[in-house]
């Protein structure tokens, strides 16, 4: 089940899932049919820890069970996605970020280690923020799986 996410509820999402620090994307889906802006979409997939899972007993989910989270962007602005061999776009080593500016969604998927603003995706001279989606709405669903 889909939960749409507010200004208000994001920290408490990003804290659930620990601000998806080492996170996994097994996947990203682009869906823009030309014309109808409010039906743009991005769907990202990330499999991540979260505080309300228990662990297994395996080395790496002692404290926290892992999910597949599917964060739901609709209503596209614009967007910025791309991989390379040097800059892989698979672990979240710095986490994401989620924000507001200007009434829009910020999803900062390479926000870097320092303070981060929503706004920090426009600042090219001193921003980390190469990967990111802004839209008008944002939502997001946990599963079980499948793990990839």
């Amino acid at each position: 089940m889909q939960a749409d996410l507010s200004e208000e509820s994001v920290p408490d999402f990003l804290e659930r899932f620990l601000g998806f620090e080492d996170g996994v994307i097994t996947g990203i889906s682009i869906a823009l049919p030309r014309g109808d802006r409010a039906r743009r979409t991005i769907e990202v997939e990330i499999q991540a820890m979260d505080r309300t899972t228990p662990g297994d007993d395996s080395p790496n989910s002692r404290l926290h069970g892992w999910k597949l989270v599917r964060i739901a962007m609709r209503g596209i602005d614009e967007y910025r996605l791309s991989e390379s061999r040097p800059y892989p776009l698979q672990v979240l080593t710095d986490g994401l970020k989620i924000g507001c500016a200007e009434g829009l969604f910020v999803l900062d998927l390479d926000p870097g280690p320092d303070a981060w603003s929503p706004r920090a995706i426009h600042d090219v001279a001193s921003s980390w923020s190469k990967q990111y989606v802004v839209s008008e709405r944002c939502s997001f669903e946990v599963l079980d799986g499948p793990f990839v």
